[in-house]
């Protein structure tokens, strides 16, 4: 398929957590706290964002972020890397109302993820827990291609991947700085906080739904 030109929206990008998926970080600080007696307040401070954003590069193996995040902890605490899986895995809540919506689209239009991910959640938790997968024509993930929302790069190889241009696009994302990243390249930007919203949003851009 060549690449799409004009105004006529026929790709809907869509971000996961936050959107798709309900996200619990309070839960992981929770259980890491009750592992390590590290306070949730010092385990926060503490996080290793930096790392963190490498990981979801992909420039971190698993096993590399674990023991990042490890060592950022205070050094008499012991965590136990089958305990920090478990957390992470607890970030991950249920399916959020906005893939019904996702579900009607994806009919019409040509639907895909665009999230900044790693490759543990997607592998073992995403694929196997929740439906949206289903309903899309492709994804990507920020540790598959090297950057991260909101680095301009990873919008640019999306709508190559989708085999479209930016005007012909929307992006859905509940962080605004990701939603205002992409429209400055050309995409029509939602930024999501609720399915009434965006049902709304949608609408007012001529999206049938």
């Amino acid at each position: 398929m060549g690449l799409l030109s004009g105004n006529r929206i026929t790709a809907i990008f869509f971000d996961i957590g936050g959107v798709l998926l309900k996200i619990h970080p309070e839960r992981t600080l929770q259980y890491l706290s009750d592992c390590t007696d590290v306070s949730v307040d010092e385990i926060e401070k503490r996080f290793p964002m930096d790392a963190h954003d490498e990981y979801e590069k992909g420039h971190l193996s698993n096993k590399e972020w674990f023991i990042a995040f490890k060592n950022a902890l205070p050094q008499s605490c012991f965590l136990k890397e089958s305990d920090f899986w478990h957390a992470w895995q607890l970030l991950l809540g249920k399916e959020k109302r906005a893939v019904q919506l996702l579900k009607t689209l994806c009919g019409t239009y040509s639907i895909w993820l665009l999230s900044n991910t790693n490759s543990k959640h997607l592998q073992e938790e995403i694929k196997k827990r929740y439906s949206f997968p289903n309903f899309i024509d492709g994804a990507v993930y920020s540790f598959n291609v090297g950057y991260r929302k909101p680095e301009e790069n990873i919008y640019r190889i999306a709508t190559d991947n989708a085999k479209t241009l930016p005007q012909n696009c929307i992006f859905i994302d509940d962080q605004l700085e990701n939603a205002q990243a992409a429209i400055r390249i050309g995409f029509i930007g939602i930024h999501f906080s609720s399915y009434k919203q965006l049902k709304a949003d949608l609408l007012k851009n001529g999206i049938i739904i």
